[in-house]
């Protein structure tokens, strides 16, 4: 069906915001050498990463023994836990021995103090008339196949308020400023970034979204200031893939967060795709998350002449703003562009022309991926980025990857559909103990790259790695003989390559005993002789060590008593016999005490 395209003159009210990150480390670094008494109880909030595998009481002891304690709510806690992270504050005069403390337990991966996140003011035009960056994006010809259904997508801001073309436009959301469900907007960033990519179109008022039949999901992490914090920004991007999103938007950027980078490896592993704005640099400075592996990179181009007759609205707008951050020679974090000075909605309805940066042209890019997802409901985040980046190619900008985003030219690119391939599994095959790796064996991928793996036993999913080389730890505890272990490895198109394999898992120690020896407390002399036995009901005995003082002196693969001189041993010194069997387990005799 053709739909009427339409422009829509607005009025001139400006509201331009973007948003930055600005790291809090170097005070508070100086808070932890030069400690007075006023700023000694300022609170620093720490982020401390656990290691893989490490469970939540592990955690909570490593809180305890640091003198630390998480007062996150429930949801907070679930959240972080989701990337093995914690968060907790403490006096600016106790940071660095807490940092210390927690640095030294070997079940901590990182300790990073938390940053902040905060807005500056942007360049903007009071001129722009019309809504021409959907035509720059070609949106009115992918209209005409899809204006998106089923889609939702999270904008993880400062709220966002359901008036105007939004009303009926939202799902339920999470507000991690003030830790509830109300996700009002009390800034208007979220909602004139929500309107570019969801506004109700073709109603004969207002403005019309990028996928104007999508659903919007408020994920609040800016308070009414703009200010905010990575841990926030993180717990925001995985709430929203926990609870459906697979595109996810984020117009804001600065230095980078350990915690972030966890949270949008998280939402790559669960096939969402991460949307973010370069940055309002001018520069080629790396901003963040926008910088991350995995991540749609959206910079900034001008917007078209007032006077330009050119319909697709090309003229002029393959060139970026002189405020968009963009990629410095040899460099590919900035992916494609989109319009940068926008017409948009605020958040009490008003439509307002000239708001300006890359805040706004990622939300045109995040919509452009939501119809792509409708168009291709089985595609993940690589998939449709990887769509993206072949409609933008044609349209070269200098200063980004590909080029000038189109969305018609982006459906129906053919995604990856050949599966990983791996000759094995390791191990497999012999005896298992205690916690073992599980590799897979000659992985490789010929076009998106590996996403993960997960680890299944007996059928039962365990655990899951997203870094290479995608081995996973199974702890064997509760296991016991023929055991089946398989791994599941996805490529970022989500195609699979199961490996399995079989281990005999014993973790009952074996009996050892001596059964002849010299009295123990005698004085001896000559040649000693030492006679033992051994017995195991799970692998079966392997082998045999007699310890002097606990180191091993002598071993035996069959039951043949060990013997050794006197005066080859220190004048007084205690014998043992410890007992293996083939899995690796070990039981020691009693220890008996001698002197010669």
């Amino acid at each position: 069906m053709k739909l009427n395209k339409r422009r829509v003159t607005v009025g001139l009210i400006s509201t331009a915001v973007v948003v930055s990150m600005t790291s809090v480390t170097t005070w508070a670094l100086a808070a932890d050498e030069t400690t007075t008494s006023a700023t000694a109880n300022t609170p620093v909030q720490l982020i401390v990463g656990y290691k893989a595998g490490v469970d939540r009481a592990v955690t909570t002891r490593s809180l305890s023994a640091a003198g630390l304690r998480t007062a996150d709510s429930t949801t907070s806690q679930n959240t972080l836990a989701e990337i093995n992270a914690a968060r907790v504050t403490v006096s600016s005069g106790r940071s660095a021995s807490a940092i210390a403390a927690l640095r030294s337990d070997p079940n901590v991966a990182y300790v990073e103090k938390d940053v902040q996140v905060k807005e500056f003011e942007t360049p903007n035009d009071p001129s722009f008339k019309y809504q021409n960056e959907m035509y720059a994006v070609r949106a009115p010809q992918a209209w005409d196949t899809t204006t998106g259904s089923g889609v939702v997508v999270a904008v993880i801001d400062t709220g966002v308020n359901p008036v105007g073309d939004l009303a009926g436009a939202t799902v339920a959301g999470h507000d991690f400023v003030n830790d509830d469900k109300t996700t009002n907007d009390d800034r208007g960033h979220g909602t004139s970034v929500a309107a570019l990519i969801a506004a109700r179109g073709n109603n004969n008022q207002g403005m019309a979204g990028v996928c104007w039949s999508c659903k919007i999901m408020p994920v609040k992490v800016l308070d009414s200031r703009g200010s905010g914090s990575a841990s926030d920004v993180a717990q925001g991007i995985i709430w929203a893939v926990k609870n459906g999103a697979r595109i996810l938007n984020l117009s804001l950027g600065g230095p980078g967060a350990k915690v972030l980078q966890d949270a949008v490896a998280y939402a790559n592993t669960n096939n969402a795709l991460v949307v973010a704005a370069a940055g309002n640099e001018g520069n080629t400075s790396l901003q963040y998350p926008a910088a991350y592996p995995d991540v749609l990179t959206v910079g900034a181009t001008r917007r078209c002449p007032e006077w330009a007759t050119d319909p697709d609205c090309t003229y002029g707008n393959q060139t970026l703003t002189a405020y968009s951050s963009r990629n410095a020679s040899g460099a590919t974090w900035v992916d494609v562009a989109a319009v940068g000075d926008v017409m948009t909605m605020d958040r009490y309805g008003n439509y307002n022309s000239g708001t300006s940066g890359t805040s706004f042209s990622a939300p045109i890019v995040a919509g452009v991926a939501a119809l792509v997802k409708t168009r291709n409901p089985s595609y993940t985040g690589w998939s449709i980025a990887s769509s993206i980046y072949k409609g933008a190619s044609a349209r070269k900008v200098s200063g980004v990857t590909y080029g000038l985003v189109d969305a018609s030219a982006s459906f129906d690119v053919p995604t990856d559909r050949t599966a990983p391939t791996a000759t094995g599994i390791t191990p497999n095959g012999g005896f298992a103990r205690g916690s073992i790796p599980v590799r897979p064996v000659g992985l490789k991928d010929d076009r998106s790259g590996i996403q993960k793996s997960l680890l299944y036993v007996n059928g039962v999913y365990k655990n899951y790695s997203r870094n290479a080389p995608y081995g996973i730890i199974f702890n064997t505890a509760g296991y016991s003989g023929k055991t089946n272990i398989e791994l599941r490895i996805f490529d970022k198109a989500n195609n699979q390559k199961v490996v399995k394999g079989v281990v005999t898992v014993d973790n009952k120690a074996p009996a050892t005993k001596i059964t002849y020896a010299p009295k123990s407390g005698t004085k001896l002399k000559g040649t000693v002789t030492i006679k033992f036995s051994g017995s195991d009901t799970g692998s079966g005995m392997g082998k045999w060590v007699l310890l002097i003082n606990g180191k091993a002196s002598q071993t035996r693969t069959v039951v043949k008593p060990f013997t050794f001189a006197a005066t080859s041993v220190p004048k007084s010194f205690t014998v043992q016999v410890r007992g293996y069997d083939k899995a690796g387990n070990t039981t020691n005799s009693v220890k008996l005490t001698y002197t010669r």
